[in-house]
């Protein structure tokens, strides 16, 4: 048991690290004068879950099992970060020198900033969490292992389902929580409830710290106080409305990274995109987020085009620019599809069966 709560306490930044490996295969060509090391991750963060997406439902709409896409994913992972260290470790250099030095000048917030996210990971991760959508996570990881299946049986009672549920089909965040346990050994309940609450809640700082240097510039006191307050409005400022409430009691699910990462990722872009709305970086960097959102909950569907959308216009009209809608338009496409796809399925239109057809037909 120490054994497995020293793995997770190490796989939090080694998730960071990872993200960041992930991330430099897009960030690091632009260079070192734009490389920044928070966006890195926060890139990576989406990149690693699109790419993921990509065998894991190749392998799951083929019904092959678990272990073949944690074997898989495993190999795939180490080519990625090899060919990241390698063209991109000239770049990590140069800028992490940089940022000791940094650092050096500015030692109380680096330890205040240190001290806030560690009183909040300390209580988070201390909660007790007793929601149904939360024990759904850890049943259907466990299930996975378990089974060696991916969204084969019903987490809540062990049912063989005779199609897959479409509500978590396309949402493969929880199928990436089974496969690092698989290849680590980790319990899934230490993995959802430990490692991936911390996670988290790491990276909704980390884009905090960017919106407050938009907002602030190079203030390390405003900064600080900006990541002090954001804890204190999350920590009270809990009911069941806000996104707060999922920080804090369902940190690790799905709808709560929607709502603490991919939606203040969202006000991050537009508040770039009125400095620069014609920029392609952050278009891109859009279509991103919201390609990846999909990945994390079936709720990111509706949620993030009326978000964009809430964004979009009024930058349209403040920029007198139709281009901005057209490219809002452009950034929902894959949120759209899947909305699509699920009334579909709702209607009875198609159904995913969870076993082979048998003679051409079901």
């Amino acid at each position: 048991m120490t054994l497995q709560m020293l793995m997770g306490i190490m796989m939090i930044p080694a998730n960071l690290i990872l993200y960041f490996l992930f991330g430099s295969l897009i960030t690091a060509r632009r260079g070192n004068k734009d490389f920044s090391i928070s966006m890195t991750v926060l890139t990576g963060f989406f990149v690693y879950y699109c790419l993921f997406d990509i065998p894991c439902l190749v392998i799951m709409l083929n019904w092959r099992p678990l272990s073949w896409l944690g074997n898989l994913w495993g190999v795939l992972m180490g080519i990625i970060c090899i060919i990241s260290c390698i063209f991109n470790h000239k770049v990590w250099k140069d800028k992490f020198s940089r940022l000791i030095v940094l650092l050096a000048k500015h030692k109380a917030f680096a330890a205040a900033v240190i001290v806030i996210v560690a009183a909040q990971l300390a209580i988070i991760l201390n909660a007790y969490q007793f929601t149904l959508d939360a024990a759904y996570y850890v049943a259907n990881v466990t299930t996975s292992l378990q089974t060696n299946t991916m969204n084969i049986y019903d987490p809540y009672t062990g049912d063989w389902l005779n199609h897959f549920e479409m509500r978590y089909l396309f949402a493969t965040y929880p199928m990436n929580d089974a496969v690092w346990c698989y290849l680590t050994g980790i319990h899934p309940l230490l993995w959802t409830k430990t490692i991936m609450a911390g996670t988290a809640l790491v990276i909704s700082n980390i884009i905090y710290y960017r919106i407050a240097l938009e907002l602030f510039g190079r203030k390390t006191s405003a900064i600080g106080s900006m990541l002090f307050f954001a804890g204190v409005v999350n920590f009270f400022y809990i009911s069941i409305f806000t996104s707060s409430n999922f920080m804090l009691t369902r940190t690790y699910e799905g709808k709560s990274l929607i709502g603490n990462i991919v939606m203040p990722m969202i006000i991050y872009i537009f508040i770039k995109l009125n400095e620069e709305h014609i920029s392609r970086r952050f278009w891109r960097l859009l279509f991103l987020v919201c390609l990846g959102s999909t990945i994390l909950s079936n709720s990111a569907n509706m949620l993030v085009p009326a978000m964009v959308g809430v964004f979009g216009l009024p930058l349209a009209i403040r920029k007198r620019s139709i281009k901005v809608i057209v490219n809002c338009l452009i950034c929902i496409i894959p949120c759209v599809i899947l909305l699509l796809a699920y009334v579909g399925y709702v209607k009875g239109l198609f159904v995913f069966y969870t076993y082979p057809p048998l003679f051409g037909k079901h």
